[in-house]
């Protein structure tokens, strides 16, 4: 009976689990969704786009940020892996890792002055200027609704 029981807990207990995780799934891929709307609002009217603007403008920055996410992505990757295998590590291995790290730094200057020239060809260079400071002005928005929100979910009394 004790059994039967147990296979039947697991049994819906497997059913429940992907459930969540895709119901956090699509909750995180929703909440992608609107910040990238968001962002795309934001820079067109920081940006003041013109819509022949923004059809060329949009596909050379969608393509800059999947070269600079994917950049930051193998940076922080060679971050964790450094944190969590420290102990074990020898200086040859070490030196490897921070040869890596300042290439990624190396790449992501290469990247930016790769898709300021593209973005020069798109945009007047009034915008494209207007572009470095939206960019800056963006994270620190996102930053700030970040930190008010941990404050208001962690409130320290």
């Amino acid at each position: 009976m004790k059994t039967i029981l147990g296979f039947s807990f697991l049994f819906f207990l497997s059913l429940w689990v992907p459930s969540k995780l895709n119901a956090q799934g699509r909750d995180f891929e929703k909440r992608m969704e609107r910040l990238n709307a968001e962002k795309i609002a934001f820079f067109t009217q920081k940006l003041q786009l013109t819509p022949e603007e923004a059809e060329k403008f949009w596909p050379v920055y969608n393509a800059y940020q999947k070269e600079k996410t994917e950049n930051q992505k193998n940076k922080i990757n060679l971050e964790k892996k450094f944190r969590n295998d420290y102990g074990s590590l020898n200086d040859k291995e070490i030196e490897k890792m921070s040869d890596d790290y300042i290439s990624y730094i190396q790449k992501d200057a290469e990247l930016s002055t790769k898709y300021h020239q593209k973005f020069k060809k798109v945009l007047p260079i009034q915008k494209v200027m207007r572009l470095y400071q939206a960019e800056n002005q963006y994270k620190a928005m996102l930053l700030k609704r970040l930190r008010n929100q941990r404050e208001k979910n962690n409130p320290r009394y």
